[in-house]
């Protein structure tokens, strides 16, 4: 008989339309397996978003359990980016918050579709490790490696997607040891718990092939440019990413991601979502000039966008 595959993932108020929209992805995507999903929610969660969340699971005939969290446990830990909040460090918490006859789980963030089964992601054995990561769209640079202290060797992760070890991280109390990081390093934290993750675990990762988290940043020209040989022959075969994750500054649920990749498959999961209501988001700040470029200087080449890699 099949193992189940356990997924986690979290939010909290600002994220439920998006979550939902990965389980969609999720659910959708692995209707003949038998999947368990950890949802981390904080108090700012509507309970009209637990029934919703608890409906989606139901049409799969999937289960479904939530895990509560108190959000001030993070409240004076750093958050880098205006977009995040500190429902990102929720996950460092998974070995001590899940049941302990949970010992292994896929982690996913709310940025994220997945196209198809993820059975053979849940069946790569981590026994030995404590994550398995794909390395991050800014990997190469040097000065990721040079701010964290560590050795640049090329493999950063990032923090998207992961399997994660929980047994591994109970006999090793790595929950404790990344709050203690965050303590001792907040003044070097840009992507917060992603750096967080880098620098307890830089020893204890098994590096995954891209398909697994595919970061739509990948198709940058720009950031390929600056991957070895081997990474970029890995991003240019692969043709149908088992994991899409759209990290980068703006979002599929965002008027300004209008040339980015693989914006049609995101839709097509919010329109099949509970949330299918959900509209795009304006940009806070210069309205005007955003629109105009996205519809009047873009259409016509006038102004060009970041050029991404075809699809």
């Amino acid at each position: 008989m099949k193992q189940c595959i356990n997924i986690l993932c979290a939010t909290d108020k600002n994220f439920v339309p998006y979550c939902g929209i990965m389980l969609t992805s999720l659910l959708e995507n692995n209707r003949t397996e038998c999947v368990s999903v950890y949802l981390i929610v904080d108090d700012t969660v509507k309970e009209s978003s637990l029934s919703q969340f608890q409906q989606l699971a139901s049409h799969y005939q999937q289960k479904l359990e939530f895990i509560h969290i108190d959000p001030s446990v993070f409240d004076r830990y750093p958050v880098y980016n205006t977009q995040w909040t500190s429902s990102i460090y929720y996950r460092l918490l998974a070995a001590e918050l899940l049941p302990k006859t949970v010992d292994k789980i896929i982690y996913l963030d709310c940025d994220i579709i997945v196209t198809r089964s993820l059975r053979e992601m849940w069946e790569i054995d981590v026994d030995n490790y404590a994550v398995g990561a794909v390395p991050d769209v800014w990997a190469p640079k040097s000065s990721v490696y040079e701010r964290l202290g560590l050795e640049n060797d090329g493999r950063y992760f990032n923090s998207g997607s992961l399997i994660l070890n929980l047994k591994y991280w109970r006999e090793h109390q790595l929950s404790r040891q990344c709050i203690q990081y965050i303590t001792d390093n907040f003044e070097k934290l840009w992507f917060n718990d992603q750096d967080t993750l880098n620098g307890v675990l830089y020893d204890q990762k098994l590096l995954l092939p891209v398909k697994y988290n595919f970061q739509v940043l990948f198709l940058d020209n720009t950031k390929f440019a600056t991957f070895d040989s081997a990474m970029q022959k890995n991003i240019s075969s692969e043709q149908n990413p088992l994991i899409i994750h759209y990290a980068a500054s703006v979002k599929p649920w965002m008027v300004l991601y209008y040339k980015m990749p693989y914006l049609k498959e995101w839709r097509y999961y919010r329109n099949l979502s509970l949330w299918k209501n959900t509209p795009d988001k304006l940009p806070n700040k210069k309205l005007l000039r955003w629109l105009f470029k996205r519809y009047v200087l873009w259409p016509t080449g006038i102004v060009k966008g970041n050029e991404y890699m075809l699809r």
